[in-house]
């Protein structure tokens, strides 16, 4: 394989790369954070909007073709970049520098959340079988349980934060890498834009934290399991 056919793959794949951080992966971001918002209105929208999900037809192919697969493919080149880039912020304090630097620091964060968070409620859920409509009182007593002390409480505001500012600050890049922004002016205003989406963002998903956390309700499956 010659230089120019090395080049042209590393080009699509850092393309695909930057794609995939919109489309499918940030498209379920925002999905998950406005699903998970629904309990700062009550349990019952909450837990209804979880047992429509898990009762979706062909959801394991769903969830491994459109979530985990691409999940995983985004995170792997992300290592890759983040490892073979050479961060100097300190060197060259300019502010894009230091996006550029907190963008990929906070996909580390990201990952190392997302096993976290896999691990505790995903994982168990299949292992013991609670799927369909069991599904949406064992994940309300898993968050109930995770926001009693404040180790969960804080674990999960710090991802948060890091997905919604590594999600807001992508869709930037993304914009400016794909020729959709085109001059300093209008970068500067599609920052400020993100930077205000990315905040909407982070205010749904802590603010479920802390409903979470003053109102541990428990509830119990809509039909027999």
């Amino acid at each position: 394989m010659d230089q120019r056919t090395r080049d042209k793959i590393h080009y699509l794949i850092l393309k695909t790369h930057s794609l995939t951080g919109l489309i499918p992966v940030g498209a379920f971001l925002v999905l998950h954070f406005s699903i998970n918002s629904l309990r700062t209105v009550g349990v019952w929208p909450y837990q209804i909007s979880i047992d429509i999900i898990n009762n979706l037809p062909f959801l394991m192919w769903i969830e491994v073709g459109f979530i985990i697969i691409p999940i995983l493919f985004h995170s792997l080149v992300g290592f890759y970049i983040y490892f073979s880039g050479k961060p100097n912020p300190f060197r060259y304090n300019y502010p894009h520098n230091w996006m550029y630097t907190l963008q990929r620091l906070s996909g580390v964060v990201v990952f190392a959340f997302l096993i976290y968070h896999l691990a505790t409620t995903v994982v168990p859920k299949v292992l013991y079988g609670n799927t369909q409509f069991e599904a949406a009182p064992y994940l309300i007593h898993v968050m109930n349980q995770e926001f009693k002390s404040w180790d969960g409480r804080i674990i999960y505001a710090i991802g948060i934060m890091a997905a919604t500012f590594h999600f807001s600050s992508g869709l930037w890049g993304f914009c400016i890498s794909w020729g959709i922004l085109i001059g300093r002016r209008a970068q500067t205003n599609a920052g400020y834009i993100f930077a205000l989406f990315g905040l909407v963002l982070t205010i749904m998903g802590l603010a479920t934290v802390l409903e979470f956390s003053l109102h541990p309700v428990g509830v119990e499956a809509t039909q027999p399991g």
